[in-house]
């Protein structure tokens, strides 16, 4: 099967549908994937990257923008490149509940025993629940 990495750009035109042609191709690309003609790659900067701008150039809300991005991250011929897909997906459901920036939330994942060191004093309430 055909494998392909999607840049940030792609995710963005087809969540805000602004630029109706590459929405168009975006779409056809996530259709794809999701009848298991081609392997979607992304990677967790990409991830991290959709948020930030979502939030902050489009002022976004959480409860707008991360169910349609988890749909997209659901797709079972998409994969995270760098950590399991099962990381990010619950990394989002949490962000969706809390305050929290993405790359916090992610680094208090994977912490696992270890102390993340950091200034950022809300870090440390972003302990697992």
């Amino acid at each position: 099967m055909k494998e392909i990495i999607i840049d940030t750009n792609v995710f963005v035109r087809f969540l805000i549908k602004d630029v109706l042609f590459q929405f168009e191709k975006a779409r056809k690309v996530f259709d794809k994937i999701e009848k298991g003609e081609i392997k979607g790659l992304v990677s967790i900067l990409v991830v991290n990257e959709v948020v930030w701008i979502l939030e902050n150039f489009y002022e976004l809300k959480r409860g707008i923008y991360i169910p349609k991005l988890l749909q997209l991250l659901l797709l079972k011929n998409l994969k995270i490149i760098e950590v399991k897909k099962s990381l990010i997906i619950n990394t989002l459901q949490r962000m969706e509940k809390q305050k929290f920036d993405f790359t916090d939330l992610y680094l208090s994942q994977i912490a696992d025993a270890r102390k993340v060191f950091s200034f950022d004093k809300d870090l440390k309430k972003t302990s697992k629940e």
